[in-house]
């Protein structure tokens, strides 16, 4: 079943004229919207509520005033992540502080609006968020019933496909055990073609393969195999089952977490950059974790050497994700190492604060933010580390840390690795 074109919400509070100010814009905004609202206590509304409705988001109110009144609304937050843990909770806090904020979204909020600061237009970016969320959900779960009923075609010789781990225009992903070397790997496949898009792909997919097996280390994803077949080419790159940064965001990180994380793939850049390998798409899904927790830098697809005369973007061509991209990418001018280094502020900006810098309905909205607009501003709790952002995400060139060598040598030596 799709998802609605409208949002669907539950919103639960004991504050009757706040459920009215939401319903009103919410219905405001999307005339189609369903908005059904309770008071929190009522535990048996949830269960029974999401039986029978295709729920965008829940809106919770909790009172933070006492520890009392936090705990019965933490219950409830409890009780709507088990009935489902995808689901998508926005805490409305009622005497919110810093460390209620961190007790949600431990707790399992998505989302966390101060009462005292919400806006109609807080509201509805929350709730546009939510139902975005639901929308890629639903297609991601289609996706995968359409792989799943459909059987595996994808053979490669000395390779036993164990599950496919992903699915895009470009590639396949699968984990697969390696006869050879008699333990999993990631198998990632293309199917070969005489299109000039397919022969564009073909020669990324070969880029890949040439940039990473040039490169020894172990903040770089080892590269075990490469073959090509007649209908297809193929990479076998070391499997990290630890998980990816984006896995590890769900959860607040504290200051020397977030720090620990930004060394260890500055690191990675320094002996990419040394290479003269430029990343082009680093954000938390390209960065896995050793058991140790240290990044692992994955997926070159896009990369360019430092020295490639067509290392430009065409007009209206987006490379990387637009959350992440830098500002010269997004004005299609040439990168060089400090184009990684803003993608990595970006990401040192989301593991202080949660959530991404800059935000709206479209690549191109978002692309514009980091063209243009300036470096956000860190709450207080982590405002020491502002002059460390302005140079990692200064718009300008000049203005930006040169190299991952210079932004180490601010860094100092390596903290400790963290739990």
């Amino acid at each position: 079943m799709g998802v609605a074109s409208d949002p669907v919400l539950l919103v639960l509070g004991s504050d009757d004229k706040r459920q009215q100010w939401i319903t009103h814009h919410v219905t405001s905004h999307w005339p189609g919207a369903q908005v059904t609202t309770a008071l929190a206590p009522d535990s048996s509304l949830p269960s029974t509520f999401f039986q029978d409705h295709k729920v965008d988001a829940t809106i919770l109110q909790i009172d933070f005033s006492s520890e009392g009144t936090a705990l019965s609304g933490l219950r409830v937050l409890e009780q709507l992540r088990n009935n489902n843990p995808d689901h998508y909770t926005i805490v409305l806090a009622v005497n919110g502080s810093e460390s209620a904020a961190v007790r949600a979204l431990k707790g399992g909020a998505r989302d966390y609006l101060p009462l005292a600061e919400i806006t109609r237009d807080a509201l509805l970016k929350g709730v546009a968020e939510a139902h975005g969320h639901r929308r890629r959900t639903s297609e991601a779960t289609s996706a995968v019933r359409k792989a799943a009923a459909a059987p595996t075609t994808v053979q490669v010789p000395g390779y036993s496909i164990v599950k496919e781990i992903s699915t895009s225009n470009f590639s396949s992903v699968f984990l697969a055990r390696s006869e050879r070397l008699r333990r999993n790997v990631v198998l990632k496949v293309m199917n070969r073609g005489s299109s000039q898009r397919e022969l564009d792909d073909a020669e990324r997919f070969q880029r890949e393969y040439e940039i990473i097996s040039s490169i020894a280390h172990r903040a770089i994803a080892e590269i075990h195999d490469f073959g090509v077949l007649p209908q297809h080419q193929f990479l076998a790159i070391e499997y990290i089952p630890c998980g990816d940064l984006r896995d590890r965001l769900r959860n607040p990180l504290s200051i020397d977490e977030s720090l620990f994380y930004l060394r260890g793939i500055a690191e990675a850049l320094r002996v990419i950059h040394v290479f003269g390998i430029l990343h082009r798409d680093l954000k938390p899904a390209n960065v896995m974790l050793r058991e140790d927790n240290s990044p692992v830098l994955i997926d070159f697809g896009l990369a360019r050497r430092s020295d490639d005369v067509n290392g430009t973007t065409s007009a209206g061509q987006v490379l990387g994700s637009p959350y992440y991209i830098s500002p010269e990418q997004a004005r299609g001018f040439r990168a060089d190492a400090r184009t990684d280094l803003y993608s990595l502020g970006v990401m040192f900006y989301e593991m202080l604060t949660g959530h991404r810098p800059y935000s709206g309905r479209s690549a191109m909205e978002v692309m514009a933010q980091h063209a243009d607009s300036p470096v956000p501003r860190l709450p207080p709790h982590v405002a020491l580390q502002q002059a460390l952002l302005d140079r990692l995400m200064a718009k300008e060139l000049s203005e930006r840390y040169a190299s991952a060598e210079e932004l180490l040598a601010d860094l100092g030596p390596m903290i400790s690795a963290v739990a």
